[in-house]
């Protein structure tokens, strides 16, 4: 584990802003649990869907609630720090409209999501853009939400040659049917990460937990400090210039 604490890659953790914790009351026992695993930084990815609300107005609800959040936790410095950040549905044109608003605070870390379909070449072509020409540091989240299909399969290896990191939730290693796939697909990429993406307190709680023992278990503790690494790095913050 890191010195200086964990990171949760992925958590719907404010309040009100999509199908995650419903209240401050719920949030804050969301970061009570995850500190008890350790965590130090949770990164508050809300979905962002184009065809709901602008960046902006995103933006402004993000911050709203951030904001409510902060005030109820006051003076609780035993609580992680919460990283504003974005889980981005992928949506045509996302690599021309201004990713780097939706990036987790102050990185050019994007948490992207794959669409729930067929993945064409389009599609595809825009994850390698954001990555090779426009420097993002891209995340696809839940990758093995998506492996229901050869072509999907496919086109994933393919994306997990570029330097891109495959998020996988720890929920996916706790369960026998998926824990192979999980697995496999940490080994794929150069840059495996594991979040909870934990929305409450009951049917999906924070377990990040769970998915770091069988971690630990199956690829071992160089494997499991080698993805606490690499969270520590993509959101790390950065100079930004101009």
């Amino acid at each position: 584990m890191n010195a200086g604490g964990l990171v949760e890659m992925h958590a719907h953790i404010l309040p009100g802003m999509d199908d995650g914790s419903k209240s401050v009351e719920m949030s804050i026992e969301m970061l009570h649990r995850l500190a008890e695993m350790g965590v130090a930084e949770v990164c508050a990815t809300s979905h962002y869907y184009a065809g709901q609300n602008s960046v902006t107005m995103y933006l402004e609800r993000r911050a709203m609630a951030l904001e409510q959040l902060r005030e109820a936790v006051g003076a609780q410095d035993d609580l992680p720090c919460i990283l504003p950040a974005a889980e981005v549905a992928y949506f045509r044109g996302v690599e021309e409209h201004y990713p780097e608003r939706l990036c987790i605070e102050n990185t050019r870390t994007l948490m992207l999501e794959m669409p729930f379909s067929e993945w064409t070449d389009q599609q595809t072509e825009a994850v390698t853009v954001l990555a090779l020409d426009l420097h993002f540091n891209v995340v696809l989240v839940h990758p093995e939400r998506f492996c229901f299909s050869s072509n999907n399969r496919r086109r994933l290896k393919e994306l997990a040659s570029l330097p891109i990191a495959l998020q996988v939730n720890a929920d996916t290693l706790l369960h026998w049917r998926s824990r192979k796939q999980g697995l496999e697909l940490l080994e794929l990429t150069s840059t495996p990460l594991l979040g909870s993406d934990c929305h409450n307190t009951t049917s999906r709680p924070p377990n990040l937990k769970g998915g770091r023992e069988m971690v630990l278990r199956k690829l071992g503790e160089k494997f499991l400090d080698r993805m606490d690494e690499n969270a520590r790095m993509l959101t790390v913050p950065h100079l930004v210039t101009e």
